[in-house]
């Protein structure tokens, strides 16, 4: 095995789009379940359809098979499942396993509270391609302050145990806040502590973008770091400094080569709870219904017709999110 050559997800991504020439393929795709969560994050953007009624709207086990199937049959090889809390649907692990019986490399979005050693165990016969669980603040009273859920700080550290333990593949990822500032770069040197004595390194992302609610609202702008708090976050560690300047680099490669910043409805997709097919979690303008149309027909048809902010942007306007492991998010700023 020493002699096979590894290479992550990104990196498989990139050479994979590349060999497209330009073709469209939807290579990725990331699922919103559900918008329902146990707890009511301060800059949460899905929480407003946390309610009753919106849940009743959101796609039903069939349906979600059904559509599945549909994106398997186009050739997708990798889904993120997300949310809202993911978790929170009773069905979630049925969900979760007829997407790797399909053969899909699967990502899940987590808070981390309602893993249970049943889910853990399950992961290990079949493992997601990687975990991501949210983790906003570094103390009891800031992670609970940030969640609005009470007890949820000790929850969402035996969740992350429960991985630990079986060596799972886990990034840990933080909003960049207002309210969590001064502990961002002691939440980094924390994750970088849990991997020291695991096979699989423990990844940490760090985004500073905030987004309006799914209603509208702004009032969650109140949380968004100044320009000036992310710049001096990000230089005082190697790491990020490191990222910024790769990210920065690529901007300026695309933006030379007149390439599109977004792969929304390129090479990536975004379903959400109730089966609206569209560009991306932060492009909601336009959507295409898959309760009523195919898969192949939304992606193929209707999203390249589809406008996109990220298209053509001016180099002031955008910044990547800075990640450990190199990933990234294009974030436009108004």
């Amino acid at each position: 095995m020493s002699g096979i050559p590894y290479i992550t997800g990104q990196d498989f991504g990139e050479r994979f789009s590349q060999r497209l020439s330009g073709d469209r393929f939807p290579l990725s795709g990331q699922w919103e379940l559900t918008c329902r969560c146990n707890l009511r994050c301060v800059m949460c953007y899905t929480d407003c359809f946390n309610t009753l009624d919106k849940i009743q709207q959101e796609l039903s086990f069939p349906e979600i098979l059904r559509i599945m199937d549909e994106i398997h049959e186009a050739g997708c090889l990798e889904l993120c499942l997300t949310g809202g809390e993911p978790l929170a649907r009773k069905d979630f692990l049925d969900i979760y396993a007829y997407a790797k019986q399909k053969g899909f490399l699967v990502t899940v979005f987590t808070n981390g509270t309602l893993l249970t050693r049943t889910i853990a165990d399950y992961w290990v016969c079949s493992p997601p391609s990687m975990i991501e669980i949210s983790f906003h603040g570094l103390t009891k009273q800031s992670f609970d302050r940030i969640t609005q859920g009470p007890g949820s700080y000790e929850h969402c550290l035996a969740g992350i145990r429960l991985i630990l333990e079986r060596n799972l593949p886990l990034t840990l990822k933080t909003s960049g806040m207002t309210v969590n500032r001064d502990e961002i770069l002691k939440i980094k040197e924390y994750v970088a502590g849990l991997g020291k004595d695991r096979q699989n390194k423990v990844q940490y992302k760090f985004g500073s973008a905030i987004r309006p609610r799914l209603d509208s609202s702004v009032d969650v702008y109140q949380y968004q770091l100044p320009e000036s708090d992310i710049t001096d976050i990000e230089q005082a560690d190697p790491e990020f400094r490191a990222e910024r300047g790769r990210q920065d680099r690529k901007i300026e490669t695309l933006l030379h080569q007149g390439t599109a910043l977004c792969a929304g409805g390129q090479y990536k997709f975004h379903i959400d709870a109730y089966g609206q097919l569209q560009l991306c979690s932060g492009n909601r303008r336009q959507s295409y219904d898959l309760r009523r149309g195919s898969f192949q027909e939304g992606f193929y048809w209707f999203l390249p017709q589809f406008t996109c902010p990220n298209k053509a942007l001016a180099p002031e306007l955008i910044r990547i999110d800075t990640a450990q492991n190199g990933n990234a998010q294009v974030a436009v700023h108004d």
